[in-house]
């Protein structure tokens, strides 16, 4: 018999996993192998939604091994379905030391200056980007998540910052203006024998609230033992949260103007 499971967020948000399907399947992307630099390694693939509305941007880096084309439906079709474009970055496939992140790392600026340049021709709304990534995708996407540009709004990863110890230097970045973050899982802190440990991730949440911005960072372990182990799954919820504080924000704004 499928069982609910509950699980609790750092800050105390409550997520209820209900049972359903898994769905593997890849998403077609609207434009594919587009190139956003002069290196072979540099493209990426574009999902977008319908709608003459400009459109918030979820820019997603894979796990190691993957490539860009790996965006699947399960957590794409109702991310873009809500409005929400999608861009699929590729840089090295596989980072296999410091030399190949700091690469990755590079690319990432590049990637984030073509999709700013290129926002009118895709109707991106770069005053609403949301940056993410699982495993590789965490640590290539990191520095740029927390490089207060003023159109990163969010930050959803999975997986996130893999290694057998937790690098420290990672936490620098953070600062009390540092986006919303929600981190996904599997297994529970302290897991032996997976560099996947949700240890790295709650010591991200710490500093948050060290900053005393804990009500702005979330964390969910454990999803092996729900249902549904997909680390992507809570994407769409968590773009509709981020949209609707920038619309809030908005309309505030626009309300002092009149």
């Amino acid at each position: 018999m499928n069982k609910k499971v509950l699980l609790t967020g750092i800050s105390g948000y409550m997520i209820l996993l209900l049972p359903f399907i898994l769905l593997g399947q890849v998403k077609t992307p609207t434009f594919h192998d587009v190139s956003y630099g002069t290196e072979d390694r540099q493209w990426l693939n574009l999902y977008l939604p319908s709608g003459s509305k400009p459109a918030p941007v979820f820019i997603y880096a894979h796990h190691n091994g993957s490539t860009a084309n790996d965006v699947k439906s399960s957590w794409a079709d109702p991310t873009v379905a809500e409005g929400t474009a999608i861009v699929s970055w590729e840089s090295i496939a596989k980072v296999q030391g410091p030399s190949d992140f700091q690469i990755c790392v590079a690319d990432a600026k590049i990637m984030f200056e073509w999709v700013k340049e290129n926002a009118n021709t895709y109707n991106f709304n770069i005053e609403n980007i949301i940056i993410g990534g699982q495993s590789r995708g965490s640590f290539v996407s990191w520095y740029l998540a927390h490089s207060m540009d003023p159109g990163i709004v969010g930050i959803y990863m999975g997986q996130a910052l893999p290694g057998e110890s937790f690098y420290e230097q990672i936490l620098e970045p953070i600062t009390e203006n540092s986006p919303p973050i929600f981190l996904t899982y599997r297994k529970e802190p302290g897991v032996v024998g997976d560099i996947h440990d949700p240890a790295h991730g709650l010591r991200v949440v710490e500093r948050y609230k060290e900053l005393a911005i804990g009500d702005k960072a979330e964390l969910l372990h454990s999803l092996n033992d729900t249902n549904d182990n997909q680390v992507m799954q809570f994407l769409p919820e968590f773009v509709r949260s981020i949209v609707n504080i920038q619309n809030r924000a908005e309309s505030k704004h626009d309300s002092t103007k009149d």
